[in-house]
């Protein structure tokens, strides 16, 4: 009786698989600053999803489903991922500053799809200390365009981070609040949280 042929085992240290094992690291290597991680937590005024990708939080979505906020990172050629244990960190600041235990987040945050000006108006908006505020004309004055307000106002609606960068201290001329992605309602209740009168602005 003939006996069966065993089948060979590749030799792991051929060139060819060498060439193969370093393809396979690269393209994982791409997936992985692809990957974004999200869940939602309850603020005080309802759901807010975050996500995060290998560089830090790139965003923070008012959005009530959850399919808009996967449709909304698939856009920027991310690949969406549900996980709550990637986002300790970022939950439990969030927490703390609902609860008003916390004056400023210590997150890394990812800004790479901002464009230089917008991150320039970020930048400036995250300066403004905790409990205070600036209209849109300070912010244009401080980043060297005096008469870009309503282009500051632009770039703060597009803020990929809210809260985190605090576009919320930015108000109108004459203390009007001004606009906010989230609705006036959001931003009443985090100037509530520091301390910012808005009765003036109401």
């Amino acid at each position: 009786m003939a006996q069966k042929k065993l089948a060979q085992v590749p030799n792991l240290s051929t060139p060819a698989d060498a060439d193969w094992k370093r393809a396979h690291e690269a393209l994982m290597e791409a997936f992985a600053s692809a990957r974004v991680f999200y869940e939602w937590i309850d603020a005080p005024f309802g759901k807010v999803f975050l996500a995060k990708t290998d560089e830090g939080l790139c965003r923070v979505s008012f959005r009530r489903k959850e399919d808009e906020l996967i449709d909304d990172l698939e856009q920027r050629e991310l690949l969406p991922e549900k996980s709550a244990g990637k986002l300790d960190a970022e939950r439990r600041q969030f927490e703390e500053y609902f609860a008003g235990k916390r004056q400023r987040f210590e997150l890394p945050v990812d800004l790479r799809w901002g464009t230089p000006f917008q991150r320039k108006v970020l930048k400036a908006a995250n300066e403004i200390p905790f409990g205070q505020c600036e209209c849109y004309t300070d912010i244009a004055q401080r980043i060297g365009h005096p008469k870009a307000q309503r282009a500051v106002g632009n770039a703060l609606g597009k803020n990929p981070v809210a809260i985190v960068i605090p576009c919320h201290r930015v108000v109108a001329s004459g203390g009007r609040l001004g606009g906010y992605t989230g609705g006036l309602d959001i931003k009443r209740t985090l100037m509530g949280i520091e301390g910012i009168p808005t009765q003036e602005a109401s």
